[in-house]
């Protein structure tokens, strides 16, 4: 009997452990984040993605009263800021800022990446998108994208973009075939380069940001005939896009959203989501973003769209036999 009894109590003991330890689960998971959360950015600081990843990481820390620290560490493709992450444990507070070029461009380019971005990272949300935006010198004589390829049916035009690879680059390399063209690609390293020639009639047009040259248009110094998005910039709003242009369907942007380590708990993920969501969904978050498109939705939506211009830009880069060490 008394080995019964110490059985049973045996038995009590162990299931009253499991549901403590259950309990402390859950109440771990709904306490989330008890410590600060670093979203990791692999551009330097002061551009576009560090502005979102910013203004995403001051939402989440007012609502969740918990520091949100940025760390920038550009190079390597975005491989040395994404593999600090893939590397972290799979609990939340280290996540990253997912883009077009490190998680669909450039797995297509680099012939041995270190990993797979695709398998090693959760989708949470995608967060904002912005579109390039088609801008010739004002010397050159057209007004539309219809313009543009009839005088590059006569003649060779030139463009060029922030560097080989570009979100500007590659969006002129597939609407070329699709204007049954061929323009010769001058690489720069930054915007302010391509402006200059731009400007002094050095180049004849740039596909490039829509947040770097609205001001620009604006100001006369360019002029602008299209956007890459389908719907219109409301930084432009006279600008059509290159949809409306005679090519149905063209659509490439920049997109920016973030993403947390394989293994996450869905319960973080879903909380991830959620807060941020909440935080995007505001004036003042629109506001930071200053006309880039703020997206939101959900973690399983957002995956569907990676795995979608995945596919859409390795379709390019193999067509120009982009590749890269």
């Amino acid at each position: 009997m008394n080995s019964i009894a110490t059985l049973r109590r045996r038995a009590l003991l162990a299931a009253t452990c499991i549901a403590c330890l259950g309990a402390g689960g859950a109440l771990a998971q709904g306490a989330f984040p008890a410590k600060p959360v670093t979203i990791h950015v692999p551009f330097t600081a002061g551009g576009f993605s560090d502005t979102v990843a910013r203004s995403v990481g001051a939402g989440l820390s007012a609502r969740w009263n918990v520091p949100v620290v940025i760390e920038n560490r550009p190079g390597g493709g975005g491989f040395i800021s994404a593999g600090a992450v893939v590397k972290a444990p799979a609990d939340g507070y280290v996540l990253f800022l997912a883009n077009v070029s490190t998680n669909a461009i450039n797995p297509n380019v680099f012939k041995r990446p270190p990993f797979d971005i695709g398998e090693e990272m959760e989708p949470v949300v995608i967060v904002a998108r912005t579109p390039n935006l088609l801008s010739v010198g004002n010397e050159v004589p057209v007004k539309s994208v219809k313009e543009l390829v009839d005088l590059a049916k006569t003649r060779q035009l030139t463009f060029g973009t922030p560097g080989i690879g570009s979100s500007g680059h590659l969006s002129a390399e597939m609407f070329s075939p699709r204007a049954g063209v061929k323009f010769q690609h001058i690489p720069y390293k930054g915007s302010p380069q391509v402006l200059l020639d731009v400007v002094n009639g050095n180049l004849q047009f740039t596909i490039d940001n829509v947040l770097t040259w609205a001001p620009l248009a604006k100001a006369g110094r360019v002029r602008p005939i299209a956007v890459t998005s389908l719907k219109r910039s409301p930084l432009l709003p006279d600008v059509p896009t290159l949809d409306e242009s005679g090519y149905p369907g063209y659509q490439a942007t920049s997109w920016f959203g973030i993403a947390a380590p394989k293994g996450t708990p869905r319960e973080v993920i879903a909380k991830l989501n959620a807060d941020i969501n909440a935080v995007i969904d505001t004036p003042e978050f629109r506001q930071k973003l200053n006309g880039a498109e703020v997206v939101g939705g959900s973690a399983e939506s957002f995956k569907a769209y990676i795995a979608a211009e995945r596919k859409q830009w390795g379709q390019v880069t193999r067509a120009i036999n982009l590749t890269s060490d």
